[in-house]
């Protein structure tokens, strides 16, 4: 009989580090949040909640076009944080749910600034040379 309560008890402790706590969801968020990774939520976690346990989205983040992947079906959704929290509505998540924050577009063009600005000096030289030339 203690043999047996050994092997159950080993083997729950071995679920729960494979699958994380009993009865929680993993669910992995990557892109522009503090802590990327994966993680395990108890209860019935919405997309807000991963995201601020990975620490909350960056500065840089583009929170109108997050990306949710059902590991399940491999649907992609776009989803608008800002328009869902506004009007309440949770998006609850599934086990094996990845979530994407991207970059938002003037962070971008803030990153590339230096190339644009030098292609745009070479596009300036090009031309003053040619209308020299004529």
């Amino acid at each position: 009989m203690r043999l047996r309560t050994i092997a159950i008890t080993l083997t729950a402790a071995l679920c729960v580090h494979a699958f994380g706590q009993t009865g929680s969801v993993r669910a992995a968020a990557w892109g522009q949040v503090t802590k990327p990774g994966q993680y395990y939520l108890s209860g019935s976690p919405d997309v807000l909640e991963l995201i601020s346990n990975a620490g909350g989205p960056t500065a840089n983040a583009d929170l109108t076009r997050v990306l949710l992947i059902r590991e399940r079906d491999g649907t992609r959704t776009r989803l608008n944080l800002m328009r869902l929290t506004a009007e309440g509505e949770p998006v609850f998540l599934v086990p094996g749910d990845v979530v994407i924050v991207p970059e938002s577009f003037w962070c971008k063009v803030q990153r590339n600034l230096p190339v644009i600005t030098t292609l745009a000096t070479l596009v300036n030289v090009a031309v003053t040379i040619v209308l020299l030339a004529q």
